[in-house]
């Protein structure tokens, strides 16, 4: 785990992570989380799942990939060695706020779903060029 992280900072960055900023910790997950998820082995021939929503309220992604990913306890406990918080490390990450409602909520929660169970799925998001769409019956049509 922490070879991966650490080449990561090693390679965009050129520190340690003791030397390295919140952010650039941050940073340096992000890609080591994302190269992780991209060699998850595909379902070929099978069945996806597909849920379409104009809104999602996902929330922080980082920490919930690494619960789902199966490192986080592994994460936290690396970057504690080094002296660092987890907790400090996730405050970086911005809200994505992709939507308003409980809509929004309940698309998250249909992903998470997904994701931990580890079934083949992808949220698709609605959006509309003038922002949320309005159906109108026009001549009883």
């Amino acid at each position: 785990m922490r070879t991966g992280i650490q080449e990561e900072l090693e390679l965009y960055m050129s520190k340690s992570v003791a030397q390295a900023s919140n952010r650039e910790i941050y940073e340096a997950l992000l890609l080591f989380v994302q190269k992780l998820a991209a060699g998850k082995e595909r379902a070929a021939g099978k069945k996806k799942l597909y849920y379409i929503s104009a809104e999602f309220l996902i929330g922080k992604l980082l920490s919930n990939n690494m619960i789902n990913l199966g490192i986080y306890d592994e994460v936290k406990e690396m970057l504690f060695q080094n002296g660092k918080d987890i907790c400090q490390i996730e405050e970086v990450e911005p809200e994505p706020s992709l939507g308003n409602g409980g809509l929004g909520r309940l698309a998250a929660c249909f992903l998470d779903s997904i994701a931990t169970l580890g079934l083949p799925g992808d949220g698709i998001g609605l959006n509309y060029h003038l922002g949320l769409f309005k159906q109108e019956f026009k001549d009883h049509l």
